[in-house]
């Protein structure tokens, strides 16, 4: 944040200055000062990378002293992030040197989770995962291995030794995380847009708990806006989170009834003819029908809904629609909600359509990009047999390339349409991704063989038979990746170091397996290869050079607005217009426009249970930072305190959370910042996996009490559809 410095804070601070260097020997100065000619006389270096411990990608100056990473600074380099670097971040050096790193690859010598390995060669572990997926690929065809990793710069190869083995089976985050938003903004726009929160007046949020979940560089403009006052920030959210604390007004809404708010703003905004008439006629399709659907949404109908008053509701689309194209309805990252999650977050794109923000400054923004050169491979044919989660029946508007896991994982235990027998995982943990990991276990005993590539031992690499230890980011160079966005840059990670252990990049990994499987051909090629191909075309003198020296190149003039606003231009969709009513949605079986249904409410004594992040994790992978663990070292059950004082529960009680599906216990946090029909845990405690020392039965994991949902329309995992019970524990006392 900037903020204003006095006259006086400069004349305090020089005085505090003047101070120190007068009791520089009582401070310590003399062995700092003996410190720095230590440093001068060692080999200190700085190499321009990309962080990896989360999906931003931010830009990172690492200094190397004497061939050992010591700082991670941010890089201002890139207008991505901002000039900064998270406590994720900077805890990745503690990442590198922990300890608990898988050093060597590792076949499993006992039963599955027994916990019993045997130290092996990477030729023995190659050619024993390779014999492994070519025994099953001769008895069930290439479809009978699945195939499922997480984003990341070398995610391609991975995703291409799938293809090349045939299998139509990869599984990859978005459908687990926004699979909806993806879709519902593609479905209105023909595209994916971001979010121009530095330049917004006005921004609404459902539940995108951007201070703590940070995303960059959404956060750090919001940040910008909202301290500044220079935009006003209404929040919909269960909890009283940090971001609700910033915020100018805190709706603690109903679980699953967002979409009856935004219906009523659009009632308001097209009754009283508050839209965006010359966008609405000249580029949208459908406002009629949508004028129709809406007209009985009134302010007063979505108050018995969402509980928030009626005169709020008007008062909000008013000042929304009179500052736009100003003005955001935010969709957020995470979408995977509810089951009529697809249909909310379609909502939010007609809202920010009628009001004029699309492709204006402040408001909506098509990406830009900037093209990347790429490397011609042997092409390997199209997978023949049909995938095993059906998305072409179950999920036709579902990304091919993405899939549906928690439909492939039901078909895979129940054998349809074909068994699925290996499961190649890569810098992924579905056994705390996936809701109902008993479930998730269950899957993972039911192969034949599972193999992982992946830093650490995590739990699903516990249960595994074959551990293929990835070099950290740090370690290695990875393929050039263009992040497209109003400020598109294309980002190097470079290696900073040699590897500390007996690990390998993805590429190395892949290439050796794809050798021993007759798939070799197509992995013909190094990284430096892979890498100056793609930086061919970059406008920019000695490119490759460039990137190695900066990390980052961006555009100048960056941003760009209005590209979709000229004359006779056609939008991706099949109307060329903004689909305000789609067609494509009525033939596939879904309302053409978004039609509201009251959420499941929780039965008598029972609460749903609410997810969220903090600054401090990404998902389940940073549980077992020592840095990070310092900062918030467990997790405890949010619960309000009327119900918690009919069930005699008070803070620091130990209580047991019970689903359907599984139970768990943890401390409770009696607090007021929470819904009383609601309950909150915070996600990636609570490991199976010893290995995993600092995390391991710390807390609780929330997969073990999460039921399996899935949106309607993607397919995406709804992680809000979970109704719990809570008790308080009463240790029995011990008897002599």
């Amino acid at each position: 944040m900037r903020r204003g410095v006095t006259r006086r804070q400069v004349m305090a601070g020089a005085a505090a200055v003047a101070a120190s260097a007068a009791l520089g020997p009582q401070l310590g100065c003399a062995p700092l000062a003996r410190r720095r000619r230590a440093a001068v006389a060692a080999e200190v270096r700085e190499v321009a990378t990309a962080c990896e411990v989360c999906p931003n990608k931010c830009a990172v100056l690492a200094v190397v002293e004497n061939g050992r990473v010591t700082k991670l600074n941010p890089n201002p380099a890139s207008p991505k992030s901002r000039g900064m670097l998270c406590a994720r971040g900077n805890a990745a050096i503690q990442a590198l040197y922990d300890p608990d790193r898988v050093k060597g690859p590792l076949i499993r010598a006992g039963a599955r989770g027994e916990g019993k390995w045997r130290e092996v060669s990477w030729d023995e572990a190659l050619d024993f995962t390779a014999q492994r997926l070519q025994e099953i690929r001769e008895k069930y065809g290439p479809e009978g291995v699945m195939f499922s990793s997480t984003e990341g710069f070398q995610e391609e190869f991975f995703k291409n030794f799938a293809l090349a083995f045939g299998s139509p089976n990869l599984l990859r985050h978005p459908t687990l995380c926004l699979a909806s938003v993806n879709l519902a903004y593609s479905m209105t726009f023909g595209t994916v847009p971001s979010f121009d929160l530095l330049n917004a007046r006005y921004v609404i949020m459902s539940g995108a708990n951007r201070f703590e979940s940070i995303i960059t560089p959404d956060t750090m403009d919001l940040i910008d806006g909202t301290m500044n006052r220079k935009a006003k920030l209404v929040y919909l959210d269960p909890r009283f989170t940090v971001t609700a604390a910033k915020a100018d007004e805190w709706y603690p809404i109903r679980p699953g009834t967002d979409l009856a708010f935004i219906l009523a703003m659009l009632h308001v905004i097209i009754r009283e003819q508050r839209y965006d008439k010359e966008f609405v006629t000249t580029r949208c399709l459908g406002f009629e029908e949508l004028a129709a659907h809406v007209e009985s949404c009134t302010p007063q109908w979505a108050e018995g809904e969402t509980e928030i008053p009626a005169r709020d509701i008007t008062r909000i689309a008013r000042e929304f629609a009179d500052v736009a194209p100003r003005a955001v309805y935010y969709a957020g990252r995470r979408s995977s909600w509810y089951v009529n999650d697809f249909q909310m977050r379609r909502g939010q794109a007609i809202l920010n359509a009628i009001v004029g923000s699309w492709d204006r400054e402040g408001g909506v923004v098509p990406n830009s990009r900037i093209p990347l050169g790429e490397l011609l491979v042997l092409p390997w044919d199209d997978p023949t047999a049909p995938r095993v989660d059906e998305i072409d029946s179950r999920f036709p508007l579902a990304a091919r390339g993405d899939g549906a896991f928690l439909q492939a994982r039901d078909n895979v235990l129940s054998g349809t349409p074909y068994p699925v027998k290996g499961w190649m995982v890569y810098k992924q943990d579905p056994m705390n991704a996936l809701p109902d990991r008993g479930k998730t276990r269950r899957m993972l005993e039911a192969m034949d063989f599972v193999a992982v590539i992946d830093t650490q031992m995590s739990d699903t690499a516990w249960f595994a038979d074959v551990v293929l230890p990835e070099s950290m980011y740090l370690e290695r160079t990875d393929p050039l990746h263009m992040l497209p966005g109003i400020w598109p840059v294309v980002v190097l990670r470079q290696q900073v170091v040699t590897p500390v252990h007996d690990t390998r990049p993805n590429l190395e990994i892949i290439q050796g397996l794809a050798k021993r499987l007759g798939l070799g051909d197509y992995f013909d090629y190094t990284i430096e290869e892979w890498i100056a191909e793609q930086a061919a075309e970059l406008p920019v003198e000695n490119p490759l050079e460039y990137l190695k020296k900066h990390g980052v190149f961006a555009l100048e003039g960056a941003p760009f607005y209005g590209k979709t606003l000229a004359p006779g231009y056609r939008f991706l969709t099949r109307s060329g217009k903004v689909e305000l009513v789609s067609a494509r949605l009525a033939e596939a079986g879904h309302d053409p426009l978004p039609v509201y249904h009251p959420p499941t409410q929780p039965p008598q004594g029972a609460f749903r249970m609410v997810l969220g992040r903090k600054a401090t994790h990404t998902h389940a992978a940073t549980t077992n930072n020592p840095w990070l663990i310092e900062q918030t070292p467990t997790n405890d059950l949010w619960i309000h305190p009327e119900p918690a004082g009919r069930l005699g529960i008070a803070s620091g009680d130990l209580v047991e959370l019970a689903s359907e599906v599984g139970h768990v216990r943890l401390p409770a946090r009696v607090t007021p910042e929470i819904r009383p029909d609601c309950v909150f845990m915070l996600h990636g405690f609570g490991k199976i996996s010893p290995w995993l020392r600092r995390a391991h039965g710390n807390g609780a994991c929330d997969a073990d009490v999460l039921v399996t949902a899935w949106d309607r329309v993607s397919g995406n995992a709804a992680f809000h559809e979970t109704f719990v019970t809570v008790r308080k524990v009463v240790e029995e006392a011990s008897h002599a």
